[in-house]
């Protein structure tokens, strides 16, 4: 008589999905140096685009020009300013100087009033901001969102919300194209050599099909990064990973993104850099044409170009930024899982029997 036992060999483990939401901070992480390196450039272009009252008027005459020989003019955009008057940071100032007070206990109802003096005042805005206010307005309102949200609530929330945007002119942090309202709005002092870049974002898109696809497409240097960085982060499988026989194409697309997760997530903001590179050039040459009529002077063009150059480093570091984080996240990911599957395989293999035989008796 023959007795047979068999050892079964033990089925290999599952593995879980591990390292997500650490892997998911590394992005944000990375882009901390790249926010400081933006609040230089802005100090930069601040510090370039600074200039007397009298280069103002200089400035402001040019751009009417401008508008005129491009023909911009009479497709409807205008140039309007913001008086600059940085309310809210004075007011952040004020209130982290009454909280620090108040901890020492020599605050009182004094300082209180005057800080909520100067709250009040954020948003409250010059006779001359009509018009620009207006163009914010007209924009927001181009917004399906905001206009929904007007029927539903049956109030004016794009002139509303026009008054929160109008802060960053206000401040003197920015200057833009609106291009369903199609005009240019800047701060009356500080960026106001970036007008010719804006002009040049006008020039676009009242121009050709395909810089108008450029512009439209700027969305994408928002959307895609998030969207490759959820796929990747949830797709199990390392990049180091060889494919399966029997790999579903979602399974193979999912791997395609992940192993070029960090290409895919900075080319998503091409469109956009070279939109804005685009309208730097057309810009210049819009202000080069004008130096060359004696209507703008050299002095003003060379701080028109350092602005724009200041301003284009932005977009370029921040495409930069995206392709890196990115591809950090995923090494993180990647480093976290190999290290949860090697010690869950070295427990495996802990638990197997030293070989597998046969008794006969």
């Amino acid at each position: 008589m023959t007795t047979q036992i068999n050892v079964q060999q033990p089925k290999e483990p599952k593995y879980r999905n591990k390292g997500i939401i650490r892997a998911a901070y590394v992005p944000t992480l990375v882009s901390i140096p790249a926010g400081v390196i933006s609040c230089n450039a802005l100090k930069f272009m601040k510090k370039t685009s600074a200039i007397s009252e009298a280069d103002s008027v200089e400035l402001s005459k040019a751009v009417q020009e401008g508008l005129k020989q491009t023909g911009l003019y009479d497709k409807g955009v205008r140039v309007y300013k913001i008086k600059e008057n940085p309310v809210l940071s004075n007011a952040i100032k004020n209130y982290k100087e009454f909280l620090s007070s108040l901890f020492e206990g020599k605050a009182d109802m004094e300082s209180l009033e005057d800080f909520s003096e100067i709250f009040k005042n954020v948003f409250k805005y010059d006779k001359k901001d009509k018009k620009a206010l207006g163009a914010i307005t007209e924009e927001l309102k181009s917004n399906k969102r905001v206009a929904r949200l007007e029927k539903i609530l049956g109030q004016n929330v794009a002139e509303e919300s026009a008054k929160i945007q109008a802060l960053m002119f206000k401040e003197g942090s920015n200057a833009c194209y609106l291009p369903h309202a199609n005009k240019v709005i800047t701060p009356d002092k500080s960026l106001q050599t970036s007008v010719f870049h804006e002009i040049g974002h006008a020039l676009n898109n009242n121009g050709g099909i395909i810089l108008k696809g450029l512009q439209k497409c700027r969305p994408l240097a928002k959307t895609i990064p998030s969207v490759v960085l959820l796929i990747s982060l949830f797709n199990k499988r390392k990049t180091t990973d060889k494919p399966q026989e029997n790999d579903s194409k979602i399974q193979k697309g999912a791997d395609f993104v992940k192993k070029n997760a960090g290409i895919i997530a900075g080319l998503s903001f091409l469109p956009m850099v070279l939109e804005e590179g685009i309208a730097s050039l057309r810009g210049q040459k819009v202000a080069k044409n004008l130096v060359k009529d004696n209507i703008l002077s050299k002095d003003l063009f060379k701080k028109i170009k350092l602005t724009n150059l200041g301003g284009f480093s932005t977009y370029a570091l921040a495409a930069v930024i995206a392709g890196i984080g990115t591809h950090l996240a995923i090494k993180v990911k990647d480093n976290i899982q190999a290290k949860y599957e090697e010690k869950k395989m070295q427990k495996f293999k802990a638990q197997m029997p030293e070989k597998f035989y046969s008794y006969q008796g």
